[in-house]
């Protein structure tokens, strides 16, 4: 097989060694690793901002490098260091890149990153984001999101819809009559719910890094620093910094719904990330 067939092919014993670390299989099906990689992976801007105040593209093409940090990061956490472990949170493209990786690896069927671009009522003018197609090929095909951590099957017929939901997340997606798809997403402690409409169905190494440039400059997403998990997939806990420089830190659980504390700075609001998740986001 060209290597051009597999463009998110990356070393099979990083592969193993992370989907460990994550506590997936292949036996557990791609929609289970969707919904596990939030729960401990810190999703977020961090990675990007930095990568921008360097003068690089933001990270998601190079799923080779990510998969060994995202691994270095898991490996460093379960030592329960003081302070927590360090971790940057990690885009979209960078979840959506690294779960192609660990499907393709474990071979549970085609394996394509799409781009979808948001199209809701209160979406901006330029908000792409990463999905992962997984089966197809005359065979039932799911819609992933390692983002927000969900997942649903595409329904075959044109205007079918199909829905799932989570604990933390409810979505649909619907077929259209040109063989495209909308996605709806939304985290139960939101009053929003965000729609996606596919842009690109097969997207390279290459096309990731072009979307992750265009991130630079045209996001939906604010240029500030934001942190989110999923803690046993049970709650959601996110801190963020304000438009006024200031922190804040959220907590929201199906039981407890939501709770909120203010801090005087994203650092303190990041602290108390830490201490709630055992993250230190850098």
């Amino acid at each position: 097989m060209a290597e051009t067939e597999r463009p998110w092919a990356i070393d099979a014993g990083l592969a193993g060694d992370l989907g460990d670390a994550l506590g997936w299989a292949a036996d557990d099906g791609a929609g289970a690793l969707a919904e596990v990689l939030p729960t401990l992976v810190p999703v977020g801007s961090t990675a990007k901002l930095a990568s921008i105040a360097s003068g690089e593209v933001p990270p998601g093409a190079d799923p080779d490098l990510l998969a060994r940090r995202v691994l270095d990061h898991l490996e460093a956490k379960a030592t329960r260091p003081a302070g927590g472990a360090p971790s940057p949170t990690w885009s979209c493209w960078v979840l959506a890149t690294v779960m192609a990786a660990l499907v393709d690896a474990a071979g549970i069927g085609p394996v394509r990153v799409a781009a979808t671009r948001r199209v809701d009522e209160q979406a901006p003018v330029v908000d792409l984001h990463a999905a992962v197609l997984v089966g197809g090929s005359g065979g039932a095909e799911l819609i992933c999101d390692p983002y927000f951590g969900l997942s649903v099957e595409l329904p075959s017929g044109a205007e079918a819809v199909a829905a799932a939901s989570t604990a933390l997340s409810e979505s649909s997606v619907a077929r259209s009559h040109d063989g495209g798809w909308m996605l709806d997403v939304r985290l139960r402690r939101w009053d929003q719910t965000l729609r996606y409409r596919l842009v690109g169905a097969a997207l390279d190494r290459g096309d990731v890094h072009a979307m992750a440039a265009i991130s630079v400059t045209c996001s939906g997403v604010p240029s500030r620093p934001y942190a989110r998990i999923h803690p046993d997939g049970s709650s959601i806990v996110d801190a963020s910094e304000t438009a006024d420089g200031t922190g804040l830190l959220r907590t929201w659980s199906p039981s407890e719904r939501g709770s909120e504390a203010a801090f005087a700075s994203w650092s303190d609001a990041a602290d108390g990330f830490a201490e709630r998740t055992g993250i230190r986001v850098v």
